[in-house]
């Protein structure tokens, strides 16, 4: 998909708005079956969207097992997030918020969609809807649902993403995949190409810890003030 291009600036719009949407939740009483509903629809409609994916991947699409595996970050976030859904549990929001939400904005901002022909909509589809819930999902428990993450989550979420990059590089070696894009940049990103990929690996890391960072931010900014109010 071309950046900027109309269909991707109407994903885009539609991603603002369901962030907007998830971040206005916290309107509503946290025992209103609101949100229930809203954590169940979500759910079904992921769970539905990816295993029908795959599914069709394999099937239709004739993409060997191996490298039809949802292993790629945004496919661990996913789970993640329909953990998240159902438990409520505040370490994996943290996860879904850090981890998910950029990981996914990430992949909405510069999609890397290579299929082609027939099953080339069905793709397109299916990636922003995952994405999309996977940003909004971050938003929702963060803001909707006032789960305010401390610093340390900054560091469990790079952490957990550097460790997942090391258990799935040799996995990558053995299968000749690239999960998770450890032993190759994206084909879609060109420019990259032209340099060494441990540069694109420590910019990208570089990226996650910034982007970490500013979501960070607004909290760090609401605890000075609170202490600066005692």
């Amino acid at each position: 998909m071309e950046l900027l291009s109309p269909s991707h600036l109407f994903w885009l719009a539609l991603t603002v708005l369901f962030v907007m949407g998830c971040f206005h939740m916290r309107r509503l009483d946290l025992a209103s079956r609101w949100h229930q509903l809203f954590r169940t629809a979500l759910f079904v409609v992921v769970a539905a969207n990816e295993i029908a994916w795959f599914s069709y991947r394999h099937v239709a699409g004739a993409i060997p097992f191996v490298k039809n595996l949802p292993l790629h970050l945004c496919d661990l976030s996913v789970f993640i997030m329909l953990f998240t859904l159902v438990t409520g549990r505040k370490r994996l929001a943290e996860l879904s918020y850090y981890m998910g939400a950029v990981g996914a904005l990430l992949a909405v901002c510069f999609p890397a969609i290579s299929e082609t022909g027939s099953i080339r909509l069905i793709a397109e589809i299916r990636y922003f809807i995952t994405h999309i819930a996977l940003v909004g999902v971050g938003v929702y428990f963060t803001f909707g649902r006032g789960y305010h993450p401390e610093l340390g989550a900054i560091f469990r979420s790079f952490g957990f993403i550097l460790l997942y990059a090391l258990l799935v590089t040799p996995l990558n070696l053995m299968l000749d995949t690239n999960y998770f894009f450890t032993l190759a940049a994206p084909a879609q990103l060109g420019f990259i190409h032209q340099y060494p990929h441990w540069l694109f690996l420590a910019v990208t890391s570089l990226i996650f810890l910034c982007a970490f960072a500013l979501l960070h931010l607004p909290f760090a900014l609401q605890r000075r003030r609170a202490d600066a109010a005692h």
